[in-house]
């Protein structure tokens, strides 16, 4: 499960995610997403096994601890993010431009 903004999703993801977004791009900058739980359930159960990821960690860890407060047993994050995804080389054969979105923690 991806928790992206719909921009970063929509520019590339790992095959089959889902993307239930934990922030939203705005105007006024990023806000949590008010109804990611409700969305999440309706996805998954609570005993499902979630590995949740973002562009860099930071977001996915954070909906990780809302996740495992609200009673999901089985998160874990995807540390680095979609980004480190790509640096692996396990994304796709495209160049990284064209699959990464920046970020101030990874180029």
């Amino acid at each position: 499960m991806f928790n992206r903004s719909v921009e970063e999703f929509n520019k590339s993801h790992i095959d089959n995610a889902l993307n239930v977004p934990y922030m939203f791009i705005t105007e006024e900058g990023r806000v949590k997403n008010p109804d990611f739980l409700t969305q999440v359930a309706a996805i998954s159960e609570k005993e499902d096994h979630l590995v949740v990821g973002c562009n860099s960690g930071g977001r996915s860890f954070r909906a990780c601890v809302d996740l495992l407060n609200a009673g999901y047993k089985h998160v874990t994050n995807m540390g680095g993010g979609y980004s480190a995804w790509v640096d692996s080389g396990l994304a796709s054969d495209k160049p990284p431009e064209e699959l990464k979105t920046a970020c101030k923690f990874r180029p």
